[in-house]
C-alpha cells in the first residue's frame, strides 16, 4: 500500500489595496481511518460586496466541521468509494450554498464566495471548484491547472458566473485523480494568480528543497509592492515520497 505523508504551508492577507481581507482559508491534515488525509480550501468572499468576509468564513468553518466530524464517521461506516466521496463533498457544498443563499435572500444583500477545495484520501485527490479561485498541480516537472475559472470578461472586467450563494442550485466542477509521490498542490485565490505570472508560479512550485510554508511565502513575496490589488491567499501542500 502507498502512503503519502503531507506537509502544508499557507498565507493570506488583504493585499496592498483592499481595506479588508475577505478570503478565508482551511488547511487540515491528519489520519482518517488509518490513512493520511488532508483537506485544503480557499474561499474568496465576493470583493467589495457586503458580508463577503462572513460568507467565506462560513464556508471554511462548515468544511472544518465536516472534516472533523462527518467525514471520519462516514469513512468508518465504509462510505469510502470515489463515488461516495464525490457525493459527500457535493452534499456539503449544497448545504453550505443553501445557508448563504438563504442569508442573502433574507438580508437583501449580494454576498457570496468562491470555493476551491482539495481533499486527499487513500491515494486519490478530489477537487471541487466554484468561481475563479484555482488549484494547480506540479508533478514531475509538469504544471497543471486542475480547475477551470467560472467567469467571463464583460466591458474589460471579469465577472463570476458561479459562486457559493449565487444561485439556489450550485454548479460545482469536480475532478478526481490518483496521487503520485512528491506531488505539489497549490490552492489560491485570484489575488495571487492575477498578480503573478503563471510561469513564475510554475518556477517557484518547481524549486527543490523548499518547505511548503517557505514556498507559500515566496509566492507572496514575488508580487511586486503595490501590485497585490486584491486579497492574496495561497496554500501549498506537498506529498512525501512513497514508503
Amino acid at each position: 500500500m502507498d502512503v503519502f505523508p503531507y506537509c502544508y504551508g499557507a498565507i493570506t492577507d488583504k493585499g496592498d489595496v483592499r481595506a479588508e481581507n475577505q478570503d478565508s482559508i482551511l488547511a487540515e491534515a491528519g489520519v482518517v481511518h488509518g490513512r493520511p488525509s488532508a483537506l485544503m480550501a480557499v474561499a474568496d468572499g465576493m470583493g467589495g460586496l457586503s458580508y463577503g468576509a462572513q460568507a467565506s468564513a462560513y464556508i471554511t468553518e462548515q468544511f472544518r466541521r465536516w472534516w472533523r466530524e462527518d467525514f471520519p464517521s462516514m469513512i468508518a461506516d465504509g462510505i469510502d468509494r470515489d463515488e461516495d466521496i464525490k457525493e459527500l463533498l457535493e452534499q456539503e457544498i449544497w448545504d453550505v450554498n443553501r445557508g448563504i443563499f438563504e442569508f442573502r435572500s433574507r438580508m437583501g444583500c449580494r454576498t457570496g464566495s468562491t470555493l476551491s477545495l482539495l481533499l486527499l484520501y487513500n491515494g486519490s485527490f478530489y477537487v471541487e471548484n466554484l468561481g475563479d479561485s484555482r488549484i494547480y498541480l506540479y508533478r514531475n516537472g509538469s504544471f497543471f491547472q486542475l480547475t477551470n475559472d467560472q467567469s467571463v470578461v464583460e466591458n474589460g472586467r471579469r465577472k463570476l458566473t458561479m459562486c457559493v450563494g449565487m444561485f439556489e442550485i450550485p454548479q460545482s466542477q469536480y475532478r478526481h485523480g490518483r496521487q503520485q509521490p512528491e506531488d505539489r498542490f497549490l490552492v489560491c485565490s485570484d489575488g495571487l494568480c492575477n498578480a503573478l505570472d503563471e510561469g513564475r508560479i510554475r518556477e517557484i512550485m518547481g524549486i527543490q528543497e523548499l518547505s511548503a510554508q517557505d514556498r507559500a511565502q515566496l509566492l507572496r513575496r514575488q508580487i511586486s509592492p503595490g501590485k497585490a490589488r486584491d486579497n492574496v491567499s495561497a496554500i501549498v501542500l506537498q506529498s512525501g515520497r512513497r514508503r
